[in-house]
């Protein structure tokens, strides 16, 4: 008896075993047969150093018009279009050929350019669509740390539920050097484009309705030839202007920060954190909630915008005096806190003003601060921050960060900030 079940499990092994490795050599084969058919319309994009003749950074690309445009991430060529003059574009060809590119449109917004070559590549992929079942297999490729044309499996898991912008969740291996080549489905045709990976096989693309978008308005001529930085002022204008009318439109739900009801997960892009801490040695306890975005739009290096985020900090005293938790709890109020999203050459300094006020019947401290965008002077990072001032032994403190934004949302969106938050122990001294 103990024999037959060791044979039935050994033929159930081996059934299981088999049909695995049929599997994994049917995705081995049809990766494959994409790649044969698709890899002459996938080339390297190289960003070239004009003062020493080397790649300032590489990417990768793919062909989709028979007229020679290809298309390719912003991230990729962005210093060519910031400063022509010191960087030139070149594609490699899977038979090592090396030519020149212009780029002929740009969206920061979803991280897209278009490039052409001046001589006709041959084949072109086909551009498909992105709504599809949850377990599709699709296929990216791309040149990853410039070691070669490669091709990688993996699954599509759907359009990012936590983001302002469409991106497709890829279960597969997007490694750098791979970004703005194609993602496949099994017929060949461009699902997305590659553009980030946050490791351990979780990476995005992005969809390939965005690119059908940008080409179209290429096409059409109101972005070739284009003056870039009105381009790319306009694209954020437009894009915060959007979202900011989302927010400010939106009914926003609440939470607790001890005695305070704030504003919570204003959209369902917004996610929030909490911590609390309450250490028997510590004369302090408090409670600390962070919510934001996941969303960053990515302008050159080191400089990068678009992101939302606000947090809350609820301190109490365990047995400080008035005169030592006041200092203890004023050193939290920073000014401002130093988001590293930009540099001196794309920002101001920050200038700030700071008041007393009251908030709903509560006397708070309010310091408003914000920095103009040297190249987009039509848009701002705010920091705004809150503290109470009114209790001896406790308090409560609010930070609403927003990075590129116009003047008008930021004020609109920190005002609806303020007239949410409501006390829930106005008695209490």
């Amino acid at each position: 008896m103990c024999n037959k079940k060791l044979m039935s499990a050994g033929i159930v092994w081996i059934v299981t075993a088999s049909a695995a490795g049929a599997y994994a050599q049917s995705m081995t084969d049809e990766a494959q047969r994409i790649y044969q058919a698709a890899h002459q319309s996938v080339v390297q994009v190289q960003v070239i150093d004009l003062a020493t003749g080397k790649k300032a950074s590489i990417g990768s690309g793919f062909q989709f018009s028979a007229e020679g445009d290809m298309a390719t991430n912003f991230h990729v060529v962005a210093e060519a279009v910031h400063a022509p003059q010191r960087f030139r574009v070149e594609y490699v060809r899977h038979d090592g050929l090396i030519g020149p590119l212009e780029v002929r449109g740009i969206d920061v917004i979803h991280d897209l350019a278009v490039v052409r070559s001046p001589e006709k590549q041959g084949t072109s992929l086909l551009l498909g669509r992105s709504d599809l079942s949850k377990g599709t297999h699709l296929f990216a490729m791309g040149n990853p740390f410039d070691l070669g044309m490669s091709i990688v499996d993996g699954i599509y898991n759907g359009l990012m539920e936590d983001s302002l912008y469409k991106k497709i969740l890829f279960s597969g291996s997007i490694n750098p050097g791979m970004s703005g080549g194609p993602a496949l489905d099994k017929e060949g045709r461009v699902v997305g484009i590659n553009v980030a990976t946050a490791g351990n096989e979780v990476s995005f693309l992005v969809p390939v309705e965005h690119l059908q978008e940008l080409y179209s308005s290429v096409s059409g001529g109101s972005l070739a030839g284009g003056n870039w930085q009105k381009v790319i002022d306009a694209q954020l204008a437009a894009n915060q202007d959007q979202y900011m009318h989302r927010l400010l439109a939106a009914p926003w739900n609440t939470l607790e920060a001890g005695e305070a009801k704030v504003p919570g997960e204003i959209l369902d892009v917004f996610k929030c954190w909490g911590k609390s801490e309450d250490k028997e040695k510590q004369l302090y306890n408090y409670a600390y909630i962070q919510c934001s975005t996941s969303d960053n739009i990515f302008l050159s290096n080191g400089f990068s915008t678009g992101q939302i985020l606000y947090k809350y900090l609820w301190l109490t005293s365990k047995g400080l005096n008035p005169f030592r938790f006041y200092n203890f709890y004023q050193s939290r109020f920073q000014y401002p806190n130093p988001y590293e999203n930009a540099g001196e050459d794309d920002v101001t300094n920050f200038k700030c003003d700071n008041n007393f006020v009251d908030i709903g019947g509560r006397t708070a401290k309010v310091l408003w601060c914000a920095r103009q965008y040297k190249k987009f002077p039509g848009l701002y990072d705010i920091n705004f921050s809150l503290a109470s001032t009114d209790r001896p032994d406790r308090g409560f403190m609010m930070e609403v960060v927003a990075l590129g934004t116009g003047k008008t949302n930021a004020v609109e969106f920190v005002r609806k900030f303020m007239k949410a938050v409501q006390w829930q122990n106005l008695s209490s001294k």
